[in-house]
């Protein structure tokens, strides 16, 4: 029996060796997925080289050991993909690999693509290209150079920059400071060697969790399930949680300056709001409704009402409880940009919310919810999210709960809600305008 048109769920199978394997359930899509996040806690002397790990990996195996005769076993099977990655959740880091083909019904005679596909995704965890008792030296290398080349580049996205500057001072001491690619000093001491010892750590002790999806027979899934890495799991690591309660007894501010046109103010919030607790939902309203769309208090009084700024937005960081405002504007604006913005957050505790602001935000919400589902990269990291944190709601239950808040419940969450962190990333007098926004 299938699932009722448009439903999305998912399903547990198995748990072993700290390594939790569940099923997604979706009729939309006509590709079938193997999502593997392996997670440690966030370490500065940690990150970098976990960072490095699915970059390293995903070059090839023993059985086909180089880019072009893996890339070719890829196309044999019907242009196949897998790729990794690192990301932080929280306090949490991610090392993440994804296999994904199309389903076998689109095949010319219906091969078992999932049977070869995930053997592949094994061939790379189990059996890396090493050489001299650490990784394949060239392939390191130059992992390790795209690695240390993308930590320089993020400084070309300068609203992404100094968000992540207002995120470093605010949490300064705290893992979360911690980028998901640690730090460039921190990858320049990875070897072959000690990468290589991270690795076995993290295929034999790091917690992990594997989302299926799309259509796959069920024979296939447990013999995946029963043959995941064979290598000696044991004394798996466990998991910090990340504190999201942390009062404010002094405002931090940080003003720093940069060849660009356009200023750059970041104000950074701490919510207290933890992200499985009944106070997210309204949160969540709260942050639509400050600075979420177009139709924000942000949007409507510093953008359009005032022409301040480039553009005005809230976003949320739930596994942390932080609130980060983001706004890009004329540095001869910025008293004034931060008076109006601080202005709305106290509108907010204030209660002065409009009956269609809370609506538009709620509507905004369910659309979300809705489309979501239409990715199945969007799904495997909701719910991946839920069970990182220990939450039980699916799509319905969520968006039913996001429907239920109440203006009251909005007010009351604005009342904890405190400013921390207030960065602005300036010009300096040398600024040309020239490709550095």
């Amino acid at each position: 029996m299938g699932l009722p048109a448009g439903k999305t769920s998912v399903e547990k199978l198995a748990e072993k060796n700290g390594v939790q394997f569940y099923r997604i359930k979706s009729d939309k899509f006509k590709t079938t997925r193997i999502d593997l996040f392996f997670m440690d806690n966030l370490e500065r002397d940690r990150a970098s080289g976990n960072a490095l790990l699915p970059s390293i990996l995903k070059r090839g195996c023993a059985s086909y050991p180089s880019v072009t005769e893996f890339e070719r076993k890829l196309e044999e099977l019907y242009g196949a993909d897998i790729d990794g990655g690192s990301l932080k959740k929280g306090e949490t880091q991610l090392i993440s690999f994804h296999m994904s083909h199309i389903s076998d019904r689109y095949t010319l005679g219906n091969e078992k693509l999932f049977d070869e596909c995930s053997q592949l995704l094994m061939c790379i965890l189990e059996k890396p290209l090493i050489e001299e008792n650490g990784f394949k030296k060239s392939v390191f290398a130059k992992e390790r150079d795209n690695l240390i080349d993308y930590i320089r580049s993020r400084v070309n996205n300068k609203m992404r920059f100094s968000m992540t500057r207002c995120i470093e001072e605010m949490c300064k001491g705290e893992p979360y400071a911690i980028s998901e690619v640690g730090s460039e000093a921190d990858a320049l001491l990875l070897t072959p060697q000690n990468t290589l010892e991270l690795y076995r750590e993290m295929i034999q002790t790091y917690p992990a969790y594997v989302y299926i999806s799309g259509e796959v027979d069920d024979i296939s899934i447990q013999n995946f399930i029963d043959n995941f890495i064979s290598m000696g799991r044991g004394n798996i690591k466990s998991l910090k949680t990340s504190p999201v309660q942390k009062n404010v007894s002094e405002v931090k501010r940080i003003d720093e300056s940069m060849d660009v046109n356009q200023g750059k103010l970041c104000l950074g919030f701490r919510t207290q709001v933890d992200a499985c607790s009944p106070d997210y939902y309204p949160l969540v309203v709260y942050n639509g409704i400050l600075g979420g769309d177009t139709h924000s208090k942000l949007f409507q009084n510093v953008r359009e009402k005032a022409s301040l700024a480039y553009y005005a937005q809230s976003i949320l960081e739930k596994y942390k409880g932080l609130m980060i405002i983001l706004s890009g504007i004329e540095a001869e604006n910025r008293g004034k940009a931060e008076e109006i913005i601080l202005k709305q957050v106290e509108e907010m505790k204030n209660g002065n919310i409009s009956k269609e602001e809370i609506e538009a935000t709620k509507k905004a919400l369910e659309t979300g919810m809705k489309s979501m589902q239409d990715s199945q990269g969007s799904i495997v990291d909701f719910f991946m999210s839920q069970h990182l944190t220990n939450c039980t709601e699916d799509f319905d239950s969520q968006a039913e709960k996001f429907k239920s808040v109440s203006m009251d419940d909005v007010v009351r969450i604005a009342q904890n809600v405190q400013l921390d962190t207030v960065y602005f990333l300036k010009p300096n007098e040398k600024a040309s305008g020239e490709g550095n926004e």
